[in-house]
């Protein structure tokens, strides 16, 4: 038997021509909950909290305001118990490995070698110019000393522009130069944390592209209250599913996967970091307050 508030939502269902089939594929909510909302049969859902959370994305999906719904039909609704801790499977969390740092000595080691190759090649170079420029001029000299005539005036005269140059040179200031050779030091190359860009937007879902990077990791705090969230790829496989309480949080890599699905029930109370960046809500955190953001990551080489 339908509840007035089952009854309210199911018409609005109805109005948008939307089956529990169609529904359950927009907020990704199993169809014995939808269901059992309609039906005000909250006794088969994980717990008070989620039957809320249900609640919320059912209005939203068939366009109705939730804050309208929770305030006319507060007493259909479920009372809120904070302290509910639900009991899903399929969660599944991943701590965080450290890099090695065998792959950091080797990308110190490969500038060195660089350095001492381009090194000795210019050696080389500098050789080969200097024994050529020292061929061509003992020739030039020989070839001109056939042609020279002797001429004792000239000697007389050479030695005394001999002189004069001396002489010239001891007044002038012997000049040096000083080089200052700075040599560079390799730069480690720092992981890209990659390029995050929007792809579409309708409240209170959006799409979005991660790229420009090999490496996707996901950290989701509560901070400020209880929060639920919900993480899960594109066949439906949770690596997410439950309350976090306030001062938690969760750390995920989601590097073998091509899409994911972050729903959040509570994003006042919800901080995420991606490779280590903060994450900006695409909708403004105290107007949608339950966001369903669909992440596509495109790693390195696959664009």
């Amino acid at each position: 038997m339908l509840t007035e508030l089952g009854n309210r939502l199911k018409q609005a269902r109805e109005e948008k021509g939307l089956s529990l089939e169609d529904l359950q594929t927009v907020t990704k909510i199993q169809k014995r909950y939808l269901i059992g909302i309609e039906e005000g049969n909250y006794s088969i859902m994980p717990g008070q909290f989620y039957a809320r959370a249900f609640i919320r994305q059912y209005s939203e999906a068939v366009g109705l305001d939730p804050e309208l719904i929770f305030e006319e039909y507060q007493n259909d609704i479920p009372a809120n118990d904070k302290d509910e801790i639900p009991q899903l499977s399929r969660v599944k969390t991943r701590k965080q490995v450290p890099t090695s740092s065998k792959n950091t000595k080797v990308f110190n080691f490969i500038p060195k070698v660089l350095m001492f190759l381009a090194f000795v090649a210019v050696v080389a170079i500098i050789y080969v110019l200097f024994q050529n420029w020292g061929v061509g001029s003992s020739s030039d000299t020989q070839q001109d000393n056939k042609n020279v005539v002797y001429d004792p005036a000239d000697t007389a005269n050479e030695g005394q522009d001999e002189n004069e140059t001396e002489d010239t040179k001891e007044e002038q200031p012997e000049e040096t130069e000083e080089e200052a050779v700075e040599e560079e030091e390799p730069v480690e190359e720092k992981p890209t944390t990659g390029t995050l860009t929007e792809v579409s937007s309708n409240s209170p879902n959006a799409i979005l592209e991660l790229k420009d990077t090999d490496k996707f990791e996901v950290e989701i705090a509560a901070d400020g209250g209880n929060t639920w969230v919900g993480v899960n790829n594109a066949d439906g496989d949770y690596y997410l599913n439950k309350e976090l309480k306030d001062g938690n949080s969760e750390t995920i890599d989601l590097s073998s996967e091509k899409e994911i699905l972050l729903n959040v029930g509570w994003v006042p109370a919800t901080k995420i970091k991606i490779n280590g960046e903060v994450f900006e809500f695409p909708f403004p955190v105290k107007d949608v307050t339950t966001q369903k953001v669909t992440i596509k990551f495109v790693p390195n080489g696959q664009q």
